[in-house]
């Protein structure tokens, strides 16, 4: 009888040790977080898909705000993105990596003649010593200058957005990087130009903190298919410093996800990738550091369309850049048996521009989606500290969704 006692207390140790392998095993594979069947119910009607979008931008918005490559806030955003995608992706996983970036940390208006005039440093340039820059402002091409008033050396630059307020200027091509630049709006173009014309004395200060190692993280998430050519998706999750970015990049994002809850309740042909990528509005590094690795690992050319989507909720005018006729012309056919009253816009720049310029050596079909028609009501927020949630216009979402998931189902039939 003890002998039996004994053997039964054996056989029960070594079922809870493999129970709980089994459970640890489970609890540690990705994939067996993904539920398909009710992802898929996630986004199954207009209704859901705009709870679930107005879900999202309340969390990736309205709760962090601004989310810019390399701070906490966009860490935790990733980790948001993470979780929805574990909803219906079976392989989910982040890719980290180390850039260095300049962040500003205290900047001032632009004083000319005693006027303070709105300016927003560059998103990743030079700042100023503490004291700031003096001078007299100038023309300098399609923007401003302040002039050394002894030499004429250029001391900061000025560029113009040309939608609306000042946001952190990169400058056009024709400005020299080499000394800080700061964006001004296109309403204060008539009083810079007359005080330009008088050589009224300027002044501005932006201080600058080095980050050196800043931790770069993409979300990837993919859904196996039938084989392994690949239809890959890309949205950036990064914002600009002062911005929470609803409209560039939150709501492209989020389209995104729900494309993949979508996918996830098919049978696919092809494996479909979706990468919510980081530092697009620092030179791209996310993308680069992604598609690096996919050429390492010789799986860049694997894939077979690149989408990327940046800023859809502009307006209900999908605006396609492609060099691909075929592309364009299933744009066009789906617009009309949708029977959607929208307008798409075409370019004949290269689909490879953006976040999908890095994945030219696949030599994939390239589309890269932005979006008009709103434009006095979405333009002028872009870049701007009120890119809010309540700025996003939720039929755009609705369109790029039904014209994005209906895209995939017809090129996974390829």
């Amino acid at each position: 009888m003890n002998k039996m006692i004994k053997d039964r207390k054996l056989q029960r140790s070594e079922f809870i040790k493999f129970t709980g392998g089994l459970a640890f095993l489970l609890l540690g594979s990705k994939w067996l977080f993904a539920d398909p069947t009710s992802a898929a119910d996630l986004v199954s009607t207009a209704q859901k898909r705009q709870s679930y979008t107005l879900g999202l931008l309340k969390k990736l918005v309205t709760d962090i705000g601004p989310k810019p490559s390399g701070s906490k806030a966009y860490a935790k955003a990733a980790r948001i993105v993470f979780q929805e995608m574990r909803r219906s992706m079976a392989k989910v996983n982040y890719d980290k990596y180390e850039f260095d970036n300049w962040e500003p940390i205290k900047w001032t208006n632009l004083l000319v003649g005693g006027q303070a005039i709105e300016a927003v440093p560059q998103k990743r340039g030079f700042g100023t010593s503490p004291q700031g820059i003096n001078g007299i402002i100038a023309k300098r091409g399609t923007g401003f200058a302040i002039l050394n008033e002894q030499n004429g050396d250029v001391l900061a630059y000025f560029s113009v957005n040309q939608y609306g307020k000042a946001i952190a200027g990169s400058g056009p091509g024709d400005l020299d990087k080499s000394v800080p630049v700061f964006g001004i709006g296109k309403q204060d173009i008539p009083l810079l130009d007359r005080s330009a014309l008088n050589k009224l004395p300027a002044g501005i200060s932006a201080e600058y903190h080095p980050l050196h190692k800043a931790p770069g993280i993409n979300v990837i998430g993919q859904i196996p298919g039938k084989s392994k050519k690949e239809i890959l998706v890309i949205a950036h999750l990064d914002t600009i410093f002062n911005t929470p970015g609803a409209n560039d990049n939150t709501a492209s994002v989020i389209v995104m996800l729900m494309l993949a809850h979508a996918a996830s309740g098919r049978q696919n042909n092809h494996t479909l990738t979706f990468v919510a990528s980081d530092s697009e509005e620092y030179v791209y590094e996310g993308a680069y550091h992604y598609a690096k690795g996919r050429i390492a690992n010789n799986t860049i050319e694997d894939i077979r369309y690149v989408l990327n989507f940046d800023s859809l909720t502009y307006g209900p005018n999908l605006w396609i850049n492609s060099k691909d006729q075929g592309v364009k012309d299933l744009i066009r056919d789906i617009h009309r048996d949708l029977k959607l009253q929208t307008t798409p816009i075409y370019s004949e720049n290269d689909g490879f521009v953006m976040d999908s310029l890095p994945f030219r050596p696949s030599g994939a079909k390239a589309l890269h989606a932005n979006s008009r028609g709103y434009d006095e009501k979405t333009l002028p927020v872009y870049h701007r500290p009120d890119d809010t949630a309540d700025k996003v216009p939720l039929d755009c979402v609705e369109i790029a969704f039904q014209v994005f998931d209906e895209f995939i189902r017809r090129i996974d039939k390829e």
